[in-house]
């Protein structure tokens, strides 16, 4: 069994990212949502890489543009609601380190 560190950021941040990529590949009968979920998750993937080395404000930023480019149609897919908890996690981390 492998730990999960919820105070790492990048790790939150990877383990966000390897969900979407896997609702993605389960979304088989909604294109609609098929084409949202990859396009979030290449915004995301886009972030992956320099996420664990930047600023809290930056990450957050990032985070938040993400977030706000979803379309409306979309705001209540299980997706966006993990994106906004690890949103509000990452907050709550950076403001208690």
């Amino acid at each position: 069994m492998s730990f999960i560190d919820w105070a790492d950021p990048e790790e939150m941040f990877g383990l966000l990212v390897e969900f979407v990529r896997d609702e993605c590949n389960e979304e088989t009968q909604d294109l609609a949502r098929r084409r949202f979920l990859s396009q979030l998750l290449a915004d995301l993937s886009a972030h992956q890489e320099e996420f664990g080395s930047l600023p809290n404000v930056e990450r957050m930023r990032r985070l938040r543009d993400v977030q706000q480019s979803i379309d409306k149609e979309f705001t209540d897919d299980p997706v966006v609601e993990h994106l906004m908890a690890c949103g509000n996690e990452l907050e709550r981390i950076a403001g208690s380190s």
